[in-house]
């Protein structure tokens, strides 16, 4: 089995309905590491607006076959993801990342619909989660 296909067998499962897509202990952790929930609420915010950018880079770099392009959107990507705890997502720009250093674009591009359809939910959801954030962080300060 190839590494891209061991970590997709290995990817968080979609969550469900009553499940959130972002990951709140990850998120209370930035807030405490900055000392500050304001910072970390306003980077999940900016994090969320930037999704459909980033999804329209990497969909762009890997219709190029663009390695570098490709990479850079992803490593973004994936690094953010997994600042604000957004686990599905930073788990699957980990697979599109090993698929593009293995010169897999066919199979990248195949694999670029769940990314989508994860950083859809993120998007759609956006505005409840940071609500949500804003509410759990402002709790976590007050203890």
């Amino acid at each position: 089995m190839s590494d891209w296909r061991a970590v997709m067998s290995h990817a968080e499962p979609h969550p469900t309905p009553s499940e959130s897509v972002l990951d709140a202990c990850t998120l209370q952790a930035l807030a405490e590491e900055l000392d500050d929930s304001a910072p970390a609420i306003s980077f999940l915010s900016t994090y969320l607006s930037m999704l459909p950018g980033r999804i329209l880079r990497i969909s762009t770099g890997l219709c190029l076959r663009d390695a570098d392009a490709s990479m850079d959107a992803v490593l973004s990507l994936k690094i953010s993801s997994a600042m604000v705890g957004a686990l599905e997502t930073e788990n699957q720009c980990r697979a599109l990342e090993i698929m593009i250093r293995g010169d897999h674009f066919d199979s990248a591009v195949l694999a670029l619909p769940a990314l989508q359809n994860s950083t859809d939910r993120c998007f759609a959801e956006g505005p409840q989660l940071l609500v949500k954030a804003q509410g759990s962080l402002r709790q976590g300060q007050g203890q």
